[in-house]
Parts: C-alpha cells; structure tokens; sequence
C-alpha cells in the first residue's frame, strides 16, 4: 500500500490534536513595532524608490528588521508585491545576497511572471521568481527523472471522463453505483430500468446531466487530492474506516466509483513514464530527500503565503533541512480562500509554531491602503474580525475625506434586482470600470435571464458586458474566487441571497474529498466569510450588494443589525430564523388567511416556525 505523505500524516496528527487540545492553541504572533525613525531613514536611503515611490515606514521597518522567519501580514491593496521587490532590494543593496542566491516563490505563472518584471524594473537584477510547480518540475529534470515529459492535465482529466463514461454505458453494476450516488429521486427514477443491457442513459434529464458532471467534477478532484498527498486507494479506505464517521457508507461507494478512474489516471502517465501535474510537488520532495538536487538559495520568498498547503510546505522544509535558508513570507489570514484546492490556513495561523526550529520569527502588519475608502476599510474589516482566530489588523487609508462607498440594492423579484442594478449604471461615468461579481459562474443568469429591453450585450466566452446606453463603460463578471488581487472602480455583488447556491454557499463538500482537505474551521462558514470579504474589497469607488428580499444572505442580516445598517435604506430585510441564520417567509395553514405563520426559507433542513404577533 502506498504510503501517505509525510505532510499529509503532519496534517492528519495535526487534526487529532487540535481535536484534544482545542482548550490550548498555539500562541498568536505579536506584531513587532516600527524601528526608530533614524534607522528607518538609512534603510529607505539604502532600498531606494521602489516603482518611482518610497516605501512606507511600516514596509521598511519589515524590511529592514526582518528575521530568519519572517511573516508580514498585509491587508487588501496594502502593497505586498512591492513590500517583496523593495526587501529584493535590500538584500542586494546591502550585499546579504547574490541574484542566483534569491529565490522568489507564487502560486500563479502570471503574479510569478508579474513579479519577475517588476523586480527587474526596480533592482535591475534578473531574480528567479516561478511558482512551486515550476520549482518542482526544475527539481525532477535536474534529478535522475530528468526526462519524463509533464502530463498535460486537461488530457488526464479527459481520460477519467471518458473511463466514467465507458463505465457508466457498458457496466451495470457500475451504473448502478453512480445512480445511487447520484440521488435517491434519480436512482428510484432510473434504477429498475439501468439493470438492463440495452439501458439507454437519460441524457435529455436535466437533473441526471447534472448530478453526472458533479460525480464526475468530484472524481478528478478526489483523484488530484490523492495525487497530491502521495495517497493511493487503499491508504483512502484505511483513511475512511478511521476517520469517515456517519460518512464511511457513502465513502466506501464513492471510493468503489473512484477506483477505476484513479487506475486509468495512472495509466495514463505511467505509460508514458510522465510527471502529472499534481503529483509534481510530493516527487519534487522525494528528489530533495535523495539528494538527486541541491538548491543554491539563501533567502526564499513567498508571496500569498495564506494560500499554502502541506505539500508545498513540505517542499520548503526539505529544502531547509538540505541547507537552511531565511524565509521571508508575505500573506494575508483574510484572504485565504482556496481550501478546495488544498490551502491551509494554519499554515499562517500558526507560522511561529511551524517553523520554531529554524531559529527567531518576527511578524509584521503593514495597514495602509490607497485602494480603497475608510468606510469600506471599516465595514470589511469588522465583518471579517466576527472570526476570533484571525489576526486583528486596524487597515486605513490615510486620505480623510467623508466618503459612502457602500450600498445595498434590493428586489424581492430577480426582474426588481436587475432594474436596480440598471438604474445605478446609468448613474455612473460612462467611462468607469465595473465588476459584476457572483458566488457561482450561474450567478450571472441575474443578467442574461432578465434582460427584457436588450441592455446588455454578454459575452458568454469572456465574460465581459457592454451596457448599449454607456458602451464605453469596462464591464466584466466573474467569480469571487476569480477577482482575488483585482480592483475596478464599482463593484456589484450579484449574490447576497441564502439558500444552496447563495453567499455563503450551503453546497456541502463531497465527505470522501473532506478526508483529503485541509480540516473545517470550528467557525461556521469561515471560509465563505473571508471569501466575501475578498469581494467586498475589490472597489475603489463604491461596493453594491445586489439583495434577494424575499431570501436575503445571512452576510446581509449582520452588515444591517451590526456592522453598517445606514446602507439599507429603502431595503427592508424580512425577519431572520433564530435557529439557523436564513430568511423566515410567511405562510398561511392550509387557505386561512387567519392561521398565519412564519416559516424558515431553509425547509426541510430547518423547520423552525413562529406565530405571528
């Protein structure tokens, strides 16, 4: 049986034990304070204009007093990127370090590329900056695996697709494993009928399409998870007879799907003697182990490092281990937003914790934002500090200006939210940029399904959105996932509705995938806490919540009872069940206007009533 990775064991002790000493966590990092003025102005003299600007007095004094672990924790629009290139160069200026001594690390080609360059235009030095797939793949081919070509992930993925499919029309028993899994209604539907040879799939039944696409999507997930921590099927059938719980059923099916698709993923590289992309990091570790590569590096750099996950942390500490360097990493707590895809928020929670045995760790806050107003700073920042376990941090914008850059727009009809979100671009300069943001892709059937004058032309490739009385205005969708480090001068936030689909998402994770993620925060949807709070700041001018009236977000109970009610002028919020968070609805007992109630809108989960006064 293959053996998990040495991070996912970490992870899994490290579970178990915060499972037994939730009374006793690791201690929080206090900020260091500014230097002195005096030596604050040498080491500004020293870094230069970073971009044509100085740094600010908090960006140098983490510059200049940072430590062999450093962590600076910047807010949104705070100038992390810059607060990397200016410490680049102080590290050259003052001769700590070589070009080929530094290496800058990032989760994405572009932030890595963008890095790249703006190093170059500051320090005019050449520094390695790539992400950790990039650093793992040199790590292979540099190693005795020198040679085996990258497995391109689109055609693993086509391969699991294509096996599911095969599966699903040629064998029974499988067919009916998928239908069980995919719900009680389509297995009732369908499940008599798929015992037959010739069964015909119902590929006109909306809801078979898809369930189908989710078992699917889930698989290669599962699949790339299992990559990832060097887990192969029967370590996951231990790890579920032991830690499944009320799960274990649904696992044990879900693994009997998963298993032939996990064989085809493998054969579909070990054909070809390939690197898969997510099995990259966990062989790039095994090379460092083995001494088949040695790093030059004494200073590494990470960028974004709340988006750290246990493999790539393992990667550093085995680099470490192979011949220490210093570590200066550049994150923010509130904006870690991709446990999906393995991210850990512990990992900047508990930095000090992890990495005591490399000697003295200092962490840094750096506050000023320009990119957006203090409103906005304030009503963000309160709404996400409702989680106790996240580091306080006080952002401002140094401008004092009265400003009213937020504002709720509301509709109990998606027809009523799309004419209010009209009316407001028709107030706006016909020249600004705006983001229309949505929790899901489907999100943006608010603006495609209720256009009924052709306002708008969507782009459904790109995304992007001409308004026909304003074309010149720069119009763009997405998710919040996707505008992560972006900003646009108005923002709507589609999505401020309850229910499964709405903000916070109630979309429950797949049990058997949530063996393989990072553990769940004791907080109710802290995630989606921080994820709204990623979309809350990406405007410089001014933030609408697009309300749903009739169901409104449990986000938007609390930005009205206690964090900026003045926004809801005109937006009435109906009364909220007391028992879990949703809209209550009023409902009549059988046709007797006199027998009223109030109902919750998250029925049958919650069924929660109340008389009316």
């Amino acid at each position: 049986m293959q053996q998990p990775s040495r991070a996912f064991q970490q992870s899994q002790r490290t579970t178990q034990q915060r499972a037994q000493q939730s009374q006793s966590k690791p201690a929080k990092l206090t900020p260091q304070p500014l230097l002195p003025a005096e030596r604050i102005d040498k080491a500004r003299a020293v870094i230069g204009k970073i971009e044509k600007h100085d740094l600010s007095d908090e960006q140098v004094s983490a510059i200049a007093g940072a430590s062999h672990n450093t962590l600076v924790l910047a807010g949104a629009g705070t100038g992390k990127t810059t607060t990397i290139v200016g410490y680049i160069a102080w590290l050259l200026a003052t001769e700590r370090a070589t070009p080929e001594e530094i290496l800058v690390l990032s989760f994405t080609k572009k932030s890595a590329d963008d890095m790249s360059h703006r190093i170059m235009a500051s320090t005019g030095k050449a520094i390695r900056a790539c992400t950790f797939h990039s650093l793992g793949l040199e790590i292979c081919r540099a190693s005795t695996i020198a040679e085996r070509p990258i497995i391109d992930g689109h055609a693993s993925n086509g391969v699991v697709r294509a096996t599911f499919e095969r599966l699903l029309a040629q064998n029974i028993n499988y067919r009916l494993l998928a239908f069980k899994l995919m719900s009680k209604e389509l297995f009732g539907k369908y499940g008599r009928a798929a015992k037959s040879e010739d069964f015909q799939l119902p590929t006109d039944d909306y809801g078979f399409n898809q369930y189908k696409q989710s078992l699917i999507e889930n698989a290669q997930t599962i699949i790339q998870h299992m990559r990832q921590n060097n887990i192969d099927v029967d370590g996951m059938r231990e790890l579920n007879e032991r830690r499944g719980g009320k799960h274990v059923g649904r696992n044990r099916e879900m693994l009997q799907l998963v298993e032939p698709l996990y064989n085809a993923y493998l054969d579909n590289f070990r054909t070809t003697q390939g690197i898969d992309f997510p099995g990259m990091i966990i062989d790039a570790i095994h090379c460092v182990r083995r001494n088949d590569y040695r790093h030059p590096y004494k200073y590494v750099l990470i960028d974004e490092y709340q988006d750290m996950s246990r493999p790539r942390y393992e990667l550093i500490r085995a680099l470490r281990e192979q011949s220490d360097f210093t570590l200066f990493c550049v994150g923010d707590d509130w904006q870690s937003i991709y446990r999906f895809a393995g991210s850990d928020i512990h990992l900047i929670l508990d930095f000090a914790e992890i990495w005591r045995d490399w000697g003295p760790t200092h962490m840094f806050q750096i506050t000023t934002t320009r990119r957006f107003r203090q409103s906005l700073i304030d009503a963000s920042g309160k709404f996400v500090m409702q989680d106790k376990n996240l580091y306080v941090k006080h952002l401002h914008n140094p401008s004092d200006k009265k400003d009213y850059s937020l504002k709720a727009l509301g509709g109990a009809t998606q027809e009523e939210r799309f004419d209010a979100i009209v009316e407001q671009l028709r107030k706006l300069p016909k020249t600004a940029s705006v983001l229309m943001l949505g929790r899901y892709r489907s999100d943006l059937n608010l603006l495609s399904r209720n256009d009924r004058d052709g306002l708008l032309q969507i782009d459904e490739h790109s995304s992007k959105i001409t308004f026909l009385e304003k074309p010149d205005m720069d119009i763009e969708f997405m998710t919040a996932h996707k505008s992560k480090g972006l900003q646009r001068d108005f923002v709507f936030l589609l999505c401020c509705s309850g229910g499964l689909k709405g903000f916070p998402s109630a979309i429950p994770d797949e049990p058997l995938l949530g063996l393989l993620l990072p553990e769940v925060e004791r907080m109710p949807h802290a995630e989606e806490r921080r994820l709204f709070y990623v979309a809350m700041t990406r405007c410089k001018k001014k933030l609408f919540f697009v309300v749903d009236q009739t169901r409104p977000s449990r986000f938007m109970y609390e930005l009205h009872d206690r964090i900026c009610p003045n926004i809801f002028r005109g937006v009435k919020l109906p009364p909220q069940c007391p028992n879990c968070g949703e809209a209550l609805r009023l409902r009549h007992a059988g046709s007797d206007p006199s027998r009223a109630f109030y109902g919750c809108t998250g029925f049958p989960n919650c069924r929660f009533t109340q008389q009316c006064k």
